[in-house]
């Protein structure tokens, strides 16, 4: 007679003793007494509902005795045999969503952002690809990111005006000429203002004006033949040029919801005024504030004097702005600014200019004689060579060696040159802010001002 099939045995995780039941029950009963195992090879029997067990288990070996440190492992019931353990979802918290969201807008934002600098840039740079400043009167490699000097122009185009003799050109001249040195290592920017009277003697054109606002309009290079010309003559390197319409300057001003200016001295010509002290101006105020010659003694010398404290309040303006102010000017930059400089230094000169104090702005001007005689009819500025040496080596040269002397060209003079007169924005904002509260001021267009 056959002998009765063994059941199986199955190690548990359990160190209870072993427990026994007749083979023919049914179910699956595991001994869980808990009661302390009597030997190191000694097992549990477990019970299995089928009473056709599906292999016996295999003796245990006498040669590799159990070892006591190795945890058991704990039968699973059948049921579950098999089948991989769910984990339970973990609900996102609302704090997690938020957060999700808000950098999925920000990255949108930025997208979007990067889109419209592109954009912008691309609008201010100069068509075809040029202009572009010569790389051969850069500032030295050596001082690449620590030094950057600009060539600033203001273009005056002023439809009623005739420009050297041909009445359809309205390419405009360069009323407004200034050299911008930016040292952004020690957070100083000096700014250098040329008459636009000045000779720039023979060598490039000036549609015989004999001034050097004439040289960007007369020339083939245009602005850039401007930059050549300065940094031939007064030994200025540049790296890149700015130029404004200055048509912009009311858009600019209206959009700022007007400028506090301060007004040295009492100013009225052809129907407009301006009364002295602090004013709240507008567009047209501003327009006649910095155009007006006519009512000075020394003309465009002393118009370049009174056109400082305009910068003095529009720097205070800039630095207060706000980004929604920002997007009301990005049309009129787009409209009236063109330059070569890249994205990149644009962004990053413009950051660094908000950390640089008033009082490390300095301003002056190149100091000129009247020109004994008339040039083709035209009274002219002569620059004073000797007191424009020591300015540029003082303030416009001094991160690198000094130059022994300029090659500005001169024609007889006649009485005393003018005063350089070297002034901070800082002293500027005192004088300003001394003033107290604004005073009366008459907005009327400035028509015959200039």
């Amino acid at each position: 007679m056959n002998e009765p099939k063994q059941p199986r045995k199955l190690n548990t995780g359990s160190a209870s003793g072993r427990s026994s039941v007749p083979s023919g029950s049914t179910g699956r009963r595991i001994n869980r007494s808990g009661s302390p195992a009597s030997g190191s090879c000694q097992q549990r029997t477990v019970y299995h509902a089928s009473e056709q067990p599906r292999r016996q288990a295999q003796p245990q070996r006498q040669d590799q005795p159990q070892r006591q440190d190795q945890p058991r492992r704990q039968a699973q019931p059948a049921a579950h045999r098999g089948q991989p353990r769910r984990r339970p979802k973990k609900k996102k918290s609302p704090l997690k969503i938020a957060l999700i969201s808000l950098l999925t807008l920000v990255a949108v934002v930025c997208v979007g952002l990067f889109g419209l600098y592109q954009w912008v840039v691309h609008s201010i740079s100069p068509e075809g690809g040029a202009p572009t400043i010569s790389e051969l009167i850069n500032t030295p490699s050596e001082y690449k990111g620590d030094v950057v000097n600009i060539l600033v122009c203001g273009i005056d185009k002023d439809e009623t005006r005739n420009y050297g003799g041909d009445s359809s050109s309205n390419d405009g001249m360069t009323d407004m000429i200034m050299y911008v040195n930016f040292n952004v290592k020690e957070k100083k920017i000096n700014m250098l203002q040329i008459p636009r009277d000045t000779y720039p003697g023979e060598e490039y054109s000036t549609g015989k004006t004999g001034k050097i606002n004439a040289v960007a309009l007369h020339n083939e290079g245009g602005i850039t033949d401007l930059a050549k010309l300065i940094t031939e003559q007064y030994k200025l390197p540049i790296d890149y040029y700015v130029t404004i319409d200055m048509q912009s300057l009311r858009e600019i001003v209206d959009l700022f919801g007007g400028i506090e200016v301060y007004v040295p001295e009492y100013m009225e010509f052809d129907g407009s005024i301006l009364y002295p002290g602090l004013q709240t101006m507008d567009g047209n105020a501003v327009e006649f504030f910095v155009r007006n010659r006519k009512t000075y003694a020394q003309g465009d010398i002393k118009r370049l004097d009174m056109q400082r404290y305009f910068y003095q309040g529009l720097f205070a303006r800039i630095r207060t702005a706000t980004v929604w102010d920002i997007a009301k000017l990005t049309p009129v930059a787009l409209k009236y600014v063109t330059t070569d400089m890249p994205g990149d230094v644009l962004v990053s000169l413009g950051v660094s200019f908000l950390q640089v104090d008033s009082a490390n702005i300095m301003m002056c001007k190149v100091p000129t004689y009247s020109a004994a005689e008339r040039y083709n009819g035209l009274s002219v500025q002569v620059c004073d060579t000797e007191k424009t040496l020591e300015l540029v080596n003082t303030y416009f040269r001094s991160y690198t060696t000094p130059v022994d002397s300029l090659d500005v060209p001169t024609l007889p003079t006649t009485g005393s040159s003018t005063d350089p007169n070297v002034q901070y924005m800082g002293q500027l904002d005192t004088t300003a802010g001394d003033t107290g509260e604004s005073g009366t001021e008459d907005t009327s267009t400035a028509e015959g001002g200039e």
